[in-house]
């Protein structure tokens, strides 16, 4: 499959193992690992973050598999959920570095381009989550940029 920006393929990587039922290694209870995650979450970690901490240092690989439940879904029923999604949150700081690099660096027409790359797809993702109710329908990204 192609690249969304470039006509360059995708590159090969490793891929998660497909578990069916809970790993027999996981000796912590699933209120140990709620426990872990709120934890994690309150120390201002974002959700991302708190998944690879799971599975680094605690060796779960999947709440899914372990809980029955997504990470997300702990964290909404914690009222722990932040108010924009992570990949939105992780791209509007990118948008934020490039554009303080082309405050610095006027005539740097790549980044220039990036910057208009990453707009797109920060505003393709606010539809998306306008359309499946995550954003609000009156949510604005004037008021995070």
């Amino acid at each position: 499959m192609a690249r969304m920006h470039t006509r360059k393929k995708g590159k090969s990587r490793s891929h998660r193992d497909r578990y069916t039922a809970k790993p027999t290694w996981i000796k912590a209870s699933g209120d140990e690992i709620v426990d872990n995650i709120v934890q994690l979450k309150n120390s201002k970690l974002t959700s991302s973050e708190v998944g690879i901490r799971l599975r680094d240092q605690y060796a779960i690989p999947s709440t899914k598999l372990v809980l029955g439940k997504k990470l997300n879904k702990i964290l909404e029923e914690k009222k722990l959920k932040p108010e924009i999604p992570d990949d939105l949150q992780s791209l509007i700081t990118r948008y934020k570095k490039v554009s303080a690099h082309l405050a610095l660096n006027t005539r740097d027409k790549s980044n220039e381009r990036g910057r208009t790359l990453v707009m797109a797809k920060i505003l393709r993702l606010i539809k998306y989550y306008r359309r499946t109710n995550v954003l609000p329908a009156g949510w604005n990204l004037d008021k995070v940029l």
